[in-house]
């Protein structure tokens, strides 16, 4: 319904959806129902069992007026094909709402008991914070019915807890997914539930004990409580499946992590018997070797960038021709994943080379390393030993906490949109202004550097091919041929535009000069999706299409021959690898990747996580992938070696092989944790011991 509502704005939208919900039989048996009320009331008020037949009589003639088989067919054919159609409908219809109902009638059960304990006095208030109860709800199930028509995602209580919270920087994500339907999906319940309210206006004041109906309605509230025992009705449309667990049931199980105690109790014996964290860099430094050749570094990190739609990886699709040529001269990383879908999530595994923690996990990381800090990265111990280093985006950063990770790794020079802003810049989109003004930003204090004779290491963020996917009005779009998602077709001109201005930064590079004495490395800080697997958003998707990003180093200057990395790779990789090729050994720390320069197993281990805490992760055994829900659903297992998009689960996996795996990632989970906000009691002594926070 809410795609059909995005048609152009004459109203074909709306046309279109009266025509789509038209076939809907048990949308017409409501209608008659209605019509049949309506008829009876008018003309037989004295008789009401009559609007049952008049209703049948309705829905048969609409069946007839409207026949969903051919002009020609037999009327025996066409009711039997609308019968089969409405026993399907219906049936559906009920898979959904039994659960609701059960919600129902716990809430009603619930409800009732608070009141039979409630002293009579005290009864009208209470009526009036339950009425109150009710509007809440029915706005918690209008929010996750737009969440959902929004991202394709399920929500919880997590997701939105985590939205009241930071609803400043996420207001413009929301103004940009705001549409009429979503708005009525929310408002919807909250008016039918307000209406009924003002209607039962006298209930605080009406006795609320004895009589028939009540005793009746305690009877179906707790017939319906009981019920939630019973097995989730099945049903064969697979969107319809989370439906049928009941919108309040849902998000009440994903109140709380499913945590196994022992793996708790598991990682922490570890920590008290190392007396560190598994992954730790607050003591990391760099020490010189005979082979250290004191080059400059660039990492370009690409905003929302996505492998597959990159000519990079489809080289039919030309979204990146300028990427691709450079891919040539270039070591091109085959099979590079992010460890989160988050921008700031890439930053602390590029710059920092350790394992980032989620949305939550990086606020309260963010509060305590500014007490101590927890971590050194890249640009920190560069900086050490004499590089200039900067960091440039066009984005505004007050956005959540990705300021404070930026600052952390110490930066001798941070501009964002804030600081790049220009009279003549237009903001592309609600985060920030196109990349394009950036670069000669970069240029200069480029040129600034090499005049000074320092070597230098810049990190370079973009802005476009972010949501919702715009590009400057001066951008000359294109069509791409088969595309009919006009949100794909958008995100593709997207990466064409952050094609060009990455072939006018490196033109730039080399008429400065310093191209060949420069290591470049380009990847993307995450993925995208388009309706794959459901979903429109990565913030809460694990799947390949917004894990799986490009990457590729280019040093011209350097006897690296051009070729391919192969094997799992991830985001990790990229601090060992820039620190090898500069001739340097790390010193003082523990990271948890590896160089992109030597073979990996091929069955190595990769783990990630969404970037809403306790939603999902997933793990990477070579190329079988795993998917974590929390026990709110079956762990899902794909092999990506022969269905590299995910789109058929494996069936009949061993139960130890599962159960094994979950515990991988609940260890991974808070090894990851422990490692960023675990502290050495004493910053300046390597030797001290390690504090767990």
């Amino acid at each position: 319904m809410d795609a059909l509502l995005a048609a152009p704005e004459d109203g074909a939208g709306w046309v279109a959806l009266l025509k789509w919900l038209w076939w809907f039989v048990s949308l017409r048996f409501l209608l008659a129902l209605l019509a049949g009320y309506a008829i009876q009331r008018l003309v037989m008020p004295r008789h009401r069992w009559v609007f049952l037949p008049i209703a049948a009589a309705i829905s048969v003639t609409l069946a007839l007026a409207f026949p969903q088989t051919s002009p020609d067919e037999t009327l025996d054919r066409t009711l039997r094909v609308w019968a089969i159609i409405a026993a399907g409908q219906v049936t559906g219809l009920a898979a959904c709402l039994w659960r609701d109902a059960i919600s129902i009638g716990l809430t009603a059960l619930a409800m009732g008991l608070v009141l039979a304990l409630t002293p009579r006095r005290a009864q009208r208030g209470i009526v009036h914070l339950l009425q109150l109860l009710v509007l809440l709800l029915c706005a918690l199930v209008g929010i996750d019915l737009a969440y959902q028509l929004a991202t394709g995602q399920p929500g919880s209580l997590r997701v939105l807890l985590f939205a009241v919270l930071n609803a400043k920087e996420l207001a413009p994500l929301v103004a940009s997914e705001t549409t009429p339907f979503r708005v009525l999906a929310i408002a919807g319940g909250i008016l039918v539930a307000a209406a009924w309210a003002w209607r039962q206006r006298a209930l605080a004041s009406t006795p609320l004990f004895g009589g028939p109906r009540v005793f009746l309605g305690g009877a179906v509230a707790l017939a319906l409580s009981l019920a939630i025992v019973l097995p989730t009705p099945a049903h064969g449309v697979l969107p319809l499946l989370r439906h049928t667990e009941g919108t309040l049931i849902t998000l009440a199980m994903t109140a709380a992590p499913t945590l196994a105690h022992d793996v708790q109790v598991k990682v922490a014996q570890e920590f008290e018997r190392t007396h560190k964290p598994r992954w730790h860099s607050a003591h990391m430094a760099l020490k010189e070797t005979e082979k250290t050749n004191r080059r400059n570094v660039v990492i370009v990190m690409l905003e929302s960038v996505r492998a597959e739609s990159t000519t990079l990886h489809m080289p039919a699709l030309q979204t990146t021709p300028f990427l691709s040529n450079l891919a040539n001269k270039s070591l091109v990383v085959e099979d590079m994943t992010a460890v989160i879908p988050r921008t700031a999530a890439a930053w602390m595994a590029v710059l920092g080379g350790q394992y980032p923690l989620a949305n939550e996990g990086t606020q309260s990381w963010a509060k305590e390393n500014h007490k101590q800090p927890r971590i050194r990265s890249l640009p920190s111990v560069l900086r050490d030993a004499g590089y200039a280093t900067s960091f440039f985006t066009p984005t505004d950063l007050r956005f959540q906490n990705d300021l404070d990770v930026i600052d952390t790794f110490n930066f001798e020079l941070i501009q964002t949109e804030q600081e790049l802003a220009h009279p003549e810049a237009e903001r592309v989109t609600y985060f920030g202004i196109a990349d394009e003004w950036m670069v000669q930003p970069i240029l200069d204090w480029t040129a600034a550097q090499s005049r000074a004779k320092r070597p230098f290491f810049t990190a370079i963020m973009t802005n476009v091919g972010h949501h919702n996917f715009e590009t400057p009005s001066t951008w000359l779009k294109i069509r791409f041929e088969g595309v009919s998602n006009p949100k794909l077709e958008a995100y593709y001109n997207c990466l064409r535009y952050i094609d060009g201005v990455l072939s006018t930064l490196i033109e730039g590079y080399r008429r400065l000069g310093v191209l060949d004495d420069t290591i470049l490395i380009i990847v993307g800080d995450h993925g995208q999706m388009f309706d794959e697997h459901g979903a429109r958003q990565i913030h809460n998707a694990i799947y390949q299409e917004g894990l799986h990003v490009p990457a590729l180093i280019y040093a011209p200057g350097m006897a690296l021959q051009p070729g391919t990395v192969r094997g799992p790779r991830q985001q990790i990789d990229i601090l060992p690898t820039i620190v090898e090729l500069l001739g340097y050994r790390v010193e003082g720390a523990e990271l948890p990747g590896q160089s992109l320069l030597h073979a990996v197993d091929a069955s190595r281990k990769l783990f990630y996580t969404s970037s809403i805490d306790w939603s999902f992760l997933s793990a990477r055994r070579g190329q079988r992938k795993y998917i974590y829900s929390f026990d709110r659903q079956p762990m899902e297992v794909f092999d990506l070696d022969k269905d590299p998009k995910e789109l058929v689960a494996l069936a009949d996996i061993d139960a130890q092989e599962l159960a094994s795996t979950k515990q991988d990632m609940l260890e991974w989970r808070m090894h990851a944790e422990l490692s960023m906000l675990a502290r050495p009691s004493d910053g300046a002594d390597p030797l001290s011991p390690w504090l767990r926070q």
